[in-house]
């Protein structure tokens, strides 16, 4: 008797989800309320909202090729060149290789909470290892 053969069906959409909040949005508001920021931080500023932008989309290329997947189903050829797009529009590998960075745009813009620890009058960054350089250097105030 010859093996019997599986039909296998589709695998079901997974369960829809709730978006997540804007990242543009919340970057925009997060470095409009630092009012410490100066002029020269511009740049700092701008490359966190384009990074943010670029994360956001990211996620809205994924939604589209989830949207595409569905429409092209059956059609191999359109499926193959779907699959190369689907390729570059990873959402987890963009959010992995530019949260990071955003994390640390922000901090560097005093936008964590241990940033502005470290911005407070009575712990400037950097005071106490200036004070050792300084000592090791020889240099002392007088």
């Amino acid at each position: 008797m010859p093996p019997r053969r599986r039909q296998l069906a589709a695998a079901p959409e997974p369960p829809t989800r709730e978006r997540a909040p804007d990242l543009r949005d919340a970057v925009r508001a997060a470095v409009d309320a630092m009012d410490w920021l100066a002029d020269s931080d511009q740049a700092m500023k701008a490359l966190a909202l384009r990074q943010a932008e670029e994360i956001e989309k990211a996620v809205d290329r994924a939604e589209e090729l989830a949207e595409l997947r569905r429409d092209l189903a059956g059609d191999e050829g359109a499926l193959r060149r779907l699959r190369a797009l689907e390729s570059m529009c990873e959402v987890t590998k963009t959010v992995g290789w530019l949260g990071p960075q955003l994390q640390g745009v922000l901090r560097d813009l005093g936008g964590t909470p241990a940033a502005r620890k470290a911005m407070k009058g009575d712990k400037p960054i950097g005071g106490r290892l200036a004070q050792l350089r300084a000592d090791a250097a020889g240099e002392h105030d007088s």
